[in-house]
């Protein structure tokens, strides 16, 4: 199988026929990401590392294990199939909006924004969101133009989680604005207001 992406928590491998397994990283291989991504150490210091490789794992099989529990559509979430270890998943094959956003027109990237918070608003009347509404690493457009939610190992399902996720704006932190074009920045902080002012 060949690698084709690789975060924290997965390495994505191609199984063909628009089908992607992700397998969960091992220690050794998450702390190796850890280091190229966390440099120079400063907003996640590398002592914090062993602390989150353990919360990614335990993120992941509560994750997933909700999620097979729930009436939401698996197209939203890419169509996955859970495999036995409780942590791995095969998927469809995506193309990741950080991406997407790079190549398009300023204001396609702004249509693109208005469908991930259409498309968030459903995930919350369903008690169901993505820890920091990542939008450019944890979503991705399916071969309808459609916008999917591709990682689905750090959901969160209570009601209480979400609140609290929403009302500290979790989708303002660094590591999310950092990969959405410098010019759509502040249309995607200013719009994702509207979760705030609907929660």
């Amino acid at each position: 199988m060949k690698k084709i992406g690789r975060g924290w928590q997965y390495t994505v491998y191609n199984l063909g026929d628009d089908r992607v397994l992700k397998r969960c990283n091992n220690k050794l291989t998450a702390y190796f990401i850890m280091m190229l991504d966390c440099f120079p150490y400063i907003r996640n210091p590398i002592w914090k590392f062993p602390s989150y490789y353990a919360s990614s794992i335990l993120n992941a099989k509560n994750s997933l294990q909700k999620l097979k529990g729930t009436n939401l559509d698996k197209k939203l979430f890419g169509n996955p199939r859970y495999l036995n270890n409780g942590l791995d998943y095969e998927q469809d094959k995506l193309k990741p909006l950080d991406i997407q956003l790079k190549i398009i027109t300023s204001n396609e990237g702004r249509k693109i924004i208005n469908n991930f918070i259409d498309f968030n608003k459903l995930l919350i009347q369903n008690g169901c969101i993505d820890k920091s509404f990542n939008i450019g690493k944890n979503f991705a457009l399916d071969k309808e133009g459609n916008i999917v939610l591709s990682d689905i190992g750090e959901l969160y399902f209570s009601k209480e989680a979400i609140e609290k996720q929403i009302n500290k704006k979790a989708w303002t932190a660094h590591y999310v604005i950092k990969h959405i074009p410098k010019e759509l920045r502040n249309y995607f902080i200013d719009n994702m207001e509207i979760l705030v002012s609907k929660s």
